[in-house]
């Protein structure tokens, strides 16, 4: 498509579309393809000759494909129109990584919508509507850098039934996806030496979750030492728990010693990541914003989250 009929088609898109986005006749723009203009030149061509040699099979021949051509035009354009569309939650994904934009299209009219192409830049899926029917086909776009990404402009095309005629439409659907930032490679523990006690915490909240026993460390508190076991013998125990009983870490910005920003949002992403799979409490501190300790899925997206919206 030229540039021209490309801003042409886009004038009237500044931003986010309020959901959901119907095409109707307005929107949908046509023209004929490489094909259909060398369709229509062998028509004037068999038209010239017709005229020049009074053949009446061949005026009617030229008549007879030139009505396909106008019926084909006609179901291209058809083809597109009519056709709803939402999007839905794009789950979040790590910076490099394919992000997943579910399209949901659905088709209330009584015809078959086929051969409906959703393409963004160039990422292409293929897709089929029967009449009266809804379904959902998933875009994947590259990730560039963190943060909140939007899919930006979609178009959705298609050249059925016979190939002559390209029609299409542009969309920029309301949604998108936190990207998080990559997390650093063979990342150093936190070290907390520096720092003071009030980065490593122990908390009593939940011992109903117990994990098991070690052999007592300087730091421990006396009320988790486990007396019956520590009188039995020469050394002494501490009871492990697991959960909001265990051991609490805070991940402070300061600790993490790197010297750049991104650098920094880095080491703490994996930091995240190893708590979250040994199962610690963890909490995180960075500038203009603190989230409380806690685990789990929804505790590592809300950390992760803030470590891609950082200054964006």
């Amino acid at each position: 498509m030229s540039t021209l009929a490309e801003k042409l088609s886009t004038r009237k898109l500044s931003g986010p579309e309020t959901e959901p986005i119907k095409l109707d006749r307005r929107r949908i723009y046509i023209l004929p393809t490489r094909y259909g203009v060398l369709f229509s030149l062998l028509l004037l061509i068999m038209l010239i000759g017709s005229i020049n040699y009074n053949n009446s099979l061949g005026f009617a021949l030229t008549f007879l494909m030139g009505s396909v051509a106008t019926i084909s035009m006609m179901h291209t354009h058809r083809n597109l129109s009519g056709l709803i569309i939402k999007t839905s939650i794009a789950r979040s994904v790590f910076c490099g990584q394919n992000a997943i934009y579910p399209f949901i299209f659905s088709n209330v009219g009584r015809m078959d919508k086929l051969s409906i192409i959703i393409s963004h830049k160039t990422r292409q899926t293929i897709i089929d509507i029967p009449a009266n029917s809804t379904i959902t086909s998933n875009l994947e776009i590259k990730s560039g850098k963190r943060g909140r990404m939007h899919p930006g402009r979609i178009k959705l095309f298609t050249d059925y039934p016979l190939g002559l005629f390209h029609a299409w439409s542009w969309i920029i659907p309301d949604s998108h996806c936190i990207v998080y930032p990559v997390p650093e490679n063979n990342a150093p523990p936190p070290s907390f030496e520096n720092m003071g006690t009030g980065n490593m915490q122990t908390s009593n909240k939940g011992q109903d979750e117990y994990f098991g026993l070690r052999q007592y460390q300087p730091g421990d508190p006396i009320k988790t030492i486990a007396w019956k076991q520590t009188a039995r013998g020469n050394d002494v125990f501490t009871k492990q728990f697991t959960g909001s009983g265990g051991q609490t870490l805070w991940l402070e910005w300061d600790i993490t010693e790197t010297p750049t920003l991104e650098h920094k949002l880095s080491r703490l992403c994996r930091w995240v990541l190893e708590c979250e799979t040994a199962g610690l409490n963890y909490g995180l501190r960075i500038p203009g914003n603190t989230i409380s300790p806690g685990n789990g899925n929804k505790h590592q997206h809300l950390c992760l989250t803030a470590l891609a919206l950082f200054n964006t």
